[in-house]
């Protein structure tokens, strides 16, 4: 599935997931921020975020007998156990459990019910694996993952600002699409 990916298509998710969330810590202090949670065009771009780390969660759930996607579920796993304080214990005493602790549907309800920046802290996590370590993506096709990888490094890059530097990144997809694979 992950290999059938077209990867501007790809690249639009992702920025529109990164528009999305710049968008929501600059309306956060807005007196209309409750009212803008509820719309329903948020509540679109809150479940298009979800889906996005779900159907990743897949590809990790999908190959057991691979050792990177299990090093990435383990990541994965730790990084959500930190950041939703499952343990309720930051000592590591839990570390060799995570996985037992934290079941496939045990993680469906905490990405169901986390808050909106928690789903933002692990969908970078997300894209931080794939920009450093081997892609679950693009496991077996090393041109589209050198692209990923370089969209983003592109995108984690000092020149993205704000929502704008996005804009302008996204409206030269193609050519940086373009320039990569030539």
């Amino acid at each position: 599935m992950a290999e059938e990916v077209d990867i501007r298509e790809l690249f639009f998710d992702i920025l529109d997931i990164v528009k999305f969330e710049l968008k929501f810590y600059q309306f956060k202090s807005n007196v209309m921020f409750e009212r803008i949670v509820k719309t329903r065009v948020f509540q679109q771009k809150l479940q298009k975020l979800r889906d996005f780390i779900n159907n990743y969660f897949e590809i990790m759930y999908k190959d057991e007998e691979s050792p990177i996607n299990q090093a990435a579920l383990r990541s994965q796993l730790d990084n959500i156990a930190r950041l939703t304080n499952y343990y309720d214990d930051l000592s590591d005493f839990y570390t060799d459990h995570t996985m037992t602790m934290i079941t496939k549907d045990k993680l469906q309800g905490l990405l169901e019910y986390s808050h909106v920046e928690v789903l933002f802290l692990i969908f970078t996590n997300i894209l931080d694996w794939e920009h450093y370590k081997a892609s679950l993506l693009f496991p077996t096709d090393k041109s589209k993952e050198k692209l990923l990888k370089e969209f983003l490094a592109k995108l984690a890059s000092s020149e993205i600002k704000d929502v704008e530097d996005v804009i302008d990144l996204e409206q030269a997809i193609d050519n940086f699409v373009q320039s990569i694979e030539t």
